[in-house]
């Protein structure tokens, strides 16, 4: 390693240049995750399987088909608290860690207004307001993994990360305050070797014949919440229009703890990383439905649902530590044989510290999340209850993240993002048993795989989801009661780091599974 004093430094522009990809993948997925819907909305709509095409009478078509709230003719306020909790089954290098993580929350809060009936001689008999407070997206969850990975190092990724960079521009900046950028980072804190003054880079001679005993755990809070206003009308008892608008209020943080300990690494002992992102925003969008009986036996209904386009500020930071012996280097030439000082022994060199946080990186960006279109149909059999089947277009290719004055990154962005996900058909099917004044529900939902990426995890990766939901409730003339749970499974991978080789990086292989129970108070007025 080469022989010099630690300096530090800010130069802006380095981390533009070295993280281009690495960001545009996480605005990328991020995107993804805040658009991720899979179950919302009232414990009625939740326990027939999440169906809001073509069934009417319900606060969630306020955000689901707004042209079901023409349905009412009774004013209707109601409350839906929810719990849920998610599980993760972590597979990584032969070893299974587990976690979970809860949330209660408000599912949605709603009030429907409904308009005085018309007369009965004409067409247009009824209009009904909406307005409602729903949780769209919740993207909480945590997972936490560990294993001896021969192979390969965090190292090693970032001396990937730095090809193209010299020593000089990693030298520089590091002066006087915190580095911008992981690769000076890990090159000041002798983390990464240079086998020349252009690079390319290495793991450090003392780390090249060392296993690592790699553990992390990632933790994710925060979703998409959502206002929304609805309107709709009631032509001669068989179509129903409606539209809605709103504004959407998202939150995303995630806490990424990675460490490593050395086995064999000489007097170095192991490291440590830090990755906070913090992201918050707000965005507006509109939807618009049709609901049509043709008798009393069938309903058919269809929305479409704008993206929601969206304003967002993210923080960015880092931290670094290393635990090296006595906080002295030894230090090698570039063929890899140890520096001796003249009395022949082996060189050190004094590392000042072992501990840096990085400058945070803050950036203000536009985000659009996808298409959604919806068609379905619901099948009464008299009195008794319904069957209701519905199919769910999401057009994830057409996400969108941009800048107003870099037409580069909103490239970067398309291109990464239409070849990483894919636009899916979600199917969901539902039905309700009426006992009276009790109600029996349940249903199924079938979310294919959005994303075309794949990890080098053993076996096929289907990230498919299947959505299991039941419910029970009970209705009076002036108020109703309902209760709902969904179990949904699916699996997923995480990486702690990639390099060009998939060969020689791990991915920890996740099964997930979460149960989200709602419930529902509604009072009619």
């Amino acid at each position: 390693m080469k022989n010099r004093p630690i300096v530090w430094g800010i130069l802006l522009g380095l981390a533009v240049s070295s993280h281009t990809h690495a960001q545009s993948r996480l605005y990328a997925n991020t995107a993804m995750q805040l658009s991720d819907l899979t179950q919302n909305g009232t414990a009625r709509f939740q326990g027939v399987g999440g169906n809001h095409a073509s069934l009417g009478g319900d606060a969630s078509n306020i955000f689901g088909n707004p042209a079901g709230i023409a349905f009412f003719n009774r004013s209707e306020i109601s409350l839906s608290p929810t719990f849920y909790n998610i599980s993760n089954e972590a597979s990584y290098i032969g070893n299974t860690r587990s976690d979970q993580k809860l949330n209660p929350n408000l599912s949605q809060f709603s009030l429907i207004l409904a308009g005085n009936p018309q007369s009965y001689n004409r067409e247009w008999r009824r209009t009904s307001f909406g307005i409602s407070y729903s949780r769209q997206v919740n993207a909480n969850n945590m997972i936490t993994y560990g294993g001896t990975n021969n192979r390969s190092s965090m190292i090693d990724n970032i001396a990937e990360l730095a090809t193209g960079l010299s020593v000089k521009t990693l030298e520089d900046e590091y002066n006087n305050s915190r580095p911008f950028s992981i690769e000076s980072a890990f090159y000041n804190l002798y983390q990464i070797d240079a086998l020349s003054d252009n690079g390319p880079y290495r793991r450090p001679i003392p780390l090249s014949r060392a296993s690592f005993e790699q553990s992390g755990n990632v933790e994710v809070s925060g979703g998409s919440s959502q206002w929304t206003f609805a309107y709709a009308g009631n032509y001669a008892d068989k179509l129903y229009l409606g539209v809605s608008g709103g504004f959407s209020r998202h939150t995303f943080i995630r806490r990424n703890n990675y460490t490593e300990r050395f086995v064999n690494g000489g007097a170095f002992r192991g490291l440590d990383y830090r990755e906070d992102v913090n992201i918050s925003g707000s965005g507006l969008f509109i939807s618009a439905g049709v609901i049509y009986k043709p008798n009393a036996m069938l309903q058919l209904g269809a929305s479409i649902h704008s993206p929601t386009f969206s304003n967002l500020q993210m923080t960015y930071q880092e931290e670094v530590g290393i635990d090296i012996l006595n906080n002295r280097v030894p230090v090698f030439d570039a063929n890899g044989n140890p520096v001796t000082n003249a009395q022949g022994q082996q060189a050190f060199d004094q590392i000042v510290t072992t501990r840096v946080n990085l400058e945070p990186y803050d950036f203000e960006y536009k985000m659009r999340t996808p298409l959604r279109a919806n068609g379905g149909i619901t099948i009464f059999i008299g009195k008794k209850g319904f069957i209701t089947g519905s199919a769910e277009y999401v057009g994830y290719k057409g996400m969108g993240i941009s800048t107003a004055d870099d037409n580069q990154f909103k490239t970067n962005n398309k291109r990464l993002i239409q070849s990483s996900y894919n636009n899916v058909v979600n199917l969901r099917v539902g039905g309700e048993a009426r006992l009276d004044k009790f109600r029996v529900r349940a249903g199924v939902g079938f979310l294919p795989n959005a994303y075309s990426q794949n990890y080098n995890v053993e076996g096929s990766l289907d990230r498919s989801k299947i959505q299991l939901s039941g419910g029970l409730g009970y209705r009076t003339e002036r108020f109703y009661v309902d209760l709902a749970g969904t179990y949904l499974q699916t699996k997923d991978a995480y990486s702690p780091y990639q390099l060009s080789d998939p060969s020689n990086y791990f991915s920890a292989k996740l099964n997930v599974t979460s149960l989200n129970f709602t419930g529902t108070v509604g009072l009619f007025f």
